[in-house]
């Protein structure tokens, strides 16, 4: 048996009173374990996408399946008008496996920070208008929206397709999950103090307002992690029953950032929650 370890200290870690040379011992093992939780955190956060991954491919494609081996084995039973809805449920089906796999590929560039954004003139205003434009003729009222644009917004160069991605799961987690009329606002805003100075904006800000029952202050900063779901008009827990992968929210906050933006959520002013995105004007480069 060896000789006792002279000090006391805990895996070469000087206990009180005694030399540490610059405690570098005691935070390499801070260090270690706060890598070993993050990891760990990882992992979770990995296995869970795949899991929802694989609940959510599961069902569309099941459908698929179904509804093409049927069509083929017995195409001649059928009348025209039932043949059709099977293909457009098939067809819809698709769009849905299509959309997830989009959304798959967003958070691996989000998370690898691979997130590219081409930059051209955006006309944020019009964006808002061709999404509102598009839920009207997907079916929702007209009157169910509201752009509202202040003057003075500066030029922006951003991604378009970000831009309309953003906007349109906004627009849809309100329509979703929301009541009432959907307003969104465009104003200017002042990023730094030279700006404000100049009274020229260099930034925008972009609302998205619903009238529904809101998002809790104790819940709205979990709102943009992956797998939150809202919660569904006419009941349901919010934060499980919302529908969707949970990652659009996550995927927008992403999308805004790569931007250079930020983006929070809060009690809109009439009640109900309000999305609200702030995005550098930026230029053609940067």
């Amino acid at each position: 048996m060896g000789p006792p370890r002279s000090g006391g200290g805990l895996g070469g870690v000087a206990p009180p009173g005694q030399h540490s040379p610059s405690g570098l011992t005691l935070r390499r093992l801070v260090i270690s374990l706060r890598g070993a939780q993050q990891r760990e955190r990882l992992e979770r956060s990995r296995a869970e996408l795949v899991s929802t991954v694989a609940h959510e491919l599961r069902s569309p494609l099941t459908s698929v399946k179904g509804f093409t081996a049927t069509l083929l084995n017995k195409w001649g039973r059928f009348t025209d008008d039932q043949k059709r809805v099977m293909l457009e449920t098939v067809n819809a089906d698709a769009d849905r496996v299509t959309r997830l796999i989009t959304e798959l590929l967003d958070v691996s560039r989000i998370e690898s920070g691979r997130m590219e954004v081409h930059r051209e003139l955006v006309d944020l205003p019009d964006r808002a208008r061709k999404i509102i434009a598009g839920r009207v003729a997907a079916g929702d009222q007209e009157d169910r929206f509201r752009l509202e644009v202040l003057g003075g917004l500066p030029e922006t160069w951003l991604d378009a397709d970000k831009i309309d991605q953003i906007l349109g799961n906004l627009v849809e987690n309100a329509v979703r999950h929301g009541a009432g009329i959907v307003t969104i606002m465009v104003e200017p805003a002042h990023l730094d103090d030279q700006a404000r100075a100049s009274e020229e904006p260099d930034a925008a800000v972009v609302s998205v307002r619903d009238q529904g029952e809101g998002i809790a202050p104790d819940v709205a900063p979990r709102v943009f992690r992956q797998f939150w779901r809202g919660k569904p008009r006419g009941g349901g827990r919010r934060g499980q029953h919302g529908g969707g992968t949970g990652l659009g929210l996550y995927i927008v906050k992403g999308l805004v950032e790569a931007h250079g933006g930020t983006i929070g959520v809060c009690r809109a002013p009439g009640g109900g929650a309000e999305f609200r995105f702030i995005v550098p004007a930026g230029t053609a480069t940067a």
